[in-house]
């Protein structure tokens, strides 16, 4: 079974790359990880992660299908023909070099290639599907699937003819740097998330409900983002802490007891992981809207409020915020809830699935 070469696909995104490389890890630490290697894009995060992986790897110029009506997104689809054309002309002849016996896949627009060469030679393959609403590689690709693991139970309902089995999200981890903050433990305390970017509407509605003191009493944990950081680092006081960037997110977590956030996959994954009540913005140019399907997941637990950003304001948000502080009744609701949420021991889950088959295989 060592001897077995495992093709690993998905990423264009961290929602896809980083889940596919926690189970490339815990995979490894089962067989010899020799017998591995990637596909990827080079236009997305893997680009400038994968090295750091030590694993052989293919990087392929494709991007995802634009789905604007501008004349940049036109020109952009219409080369994408001859992107999948020559990608898979080069994943076809990384298949035949590498003979692989299983692929693994994470979704996204850089294991749809990868993927229908498998199905055209008929090498057997494993997806994870990432959110409540499966993506459309995920819903072309899952009925010929081993197994779909799935982020989210919800996400049964829209596949057919599939065997799945709901695993929750793997979260990637790393070394994480150590960090200290400082704050008045006697206030509940609130984490600001927009993403690895930031949120630019989240920013500003936090930005001004701190101008008109509508969060008094409450301490403020805000990743503004790199690009955003001078803006807003004047903000910094005894209950308030700018952060452009934070590597050591767990410490984080440990520190609030109310999340403000965007709900791409794997924060609401991390929300789960650490029982955090939330507050979820989710981002209204989210494909196919899956940020509002994977908040929903929570709102209909009753461990999170959803507010689309239509709806959002500045108002609507700070009461929100204080209610959930200031209202104990409330917030042990909410804490109870997701405390009480299924949260399985996904990548052990996910791996020792792939191991069953790669015995009887």
């Amino acid at each position: 079974m060592d001897n077995k070469t495992i093709i690993f696909c998905g990423g264009g995104t961290g929602g896809h790359y980083y889940p596919l490389m926690a189970i490339k890890n815990e995979l490894g630490k089962k067989i010899r990880s020799e017998n591995f290697h990637y596909i990827g894009s080079k236009y997305g995060i893997e680009s400038r992660k994968i090295d750091s992986e030590n694993i052989n790897n293919l990087l392929i110029p494709i991007k995802g299908f634009s789905r604007s009506f501008s004349l940049y997104a036109i020109g952009r689809n219409s080369m994408l023909i001859f992107q999948l054309f020559f990608g898979l002309i080069r994943v076809g002849y990384f298949f035949i070099k590498n003979r692989p016996s299983l692929v693994i896949a994470t979704g996204g627009y850089a294991s749809f290639i990868p993927l229908q060469i498998a199905r055209i030679f008929r090498v057997p393959y494993f997806l994870h599907e990432q959110n409540s609403f499966p993506g459309a590689v995920t819903r072309v690709f899952s009925s010929s699937a081993k197994k779909v693991f799935l982020g989210f139970e919800n996400a049964e309902k829209y596949l057919k003819n599939t065997k799945f089995l709901f695993t929750g999200n793997p979260i990637y981890s790393h070394n994480h740097k150590a960090m200290s903050i400082s704050i008045d433990t006697n206030k509940r305390t609130v984490l600001i998330l927009g993403g690895s970017q930031g949120s630019v509407v989240l920013n500003k509605l936090i930005s001004e409900c701190i101008d008109q003191k509508l969060l008094d009493n409450i301490n403020i944990l805000w990743i503004v983002g790199l690009n955003n950081y001078d803006k807003h680092k004047h903000y910094n006081s005894e209950s308030i802490k700018v952060l452009s960037f934070v590597d050591n997110m767990p410490y984080l977590y440990g520190l609030c007891d109310l999340v403000v956030s965007r709900s791409g996959a794997m924060t609401i994954s991390e929300i789960l992981k650490f029982e955090k009540p939330s507050i979820l913005i989710p981002f209204r140019f989210s494909a196919e809207d899956h940020q509002v399907f994977n908040a929903r997941y929570l709102e209909e637990n009753f461990a999170a409020l959803l507010i689309q950003e239509k709806d959002i304001s500045i108002s609507l948000l700070s009461e929100k915020i204080n209610e959930i502080c200031k209202n104990d009744r409330v917030y042990k609701s909410m804490k109870e809830n997701i405390e009480k949420m299924k949260k399985p021991d996904s990548v052990n889950v996910i791996t020792n699935n792939i191991m069953e088959y790669l015995h009887a295989f």
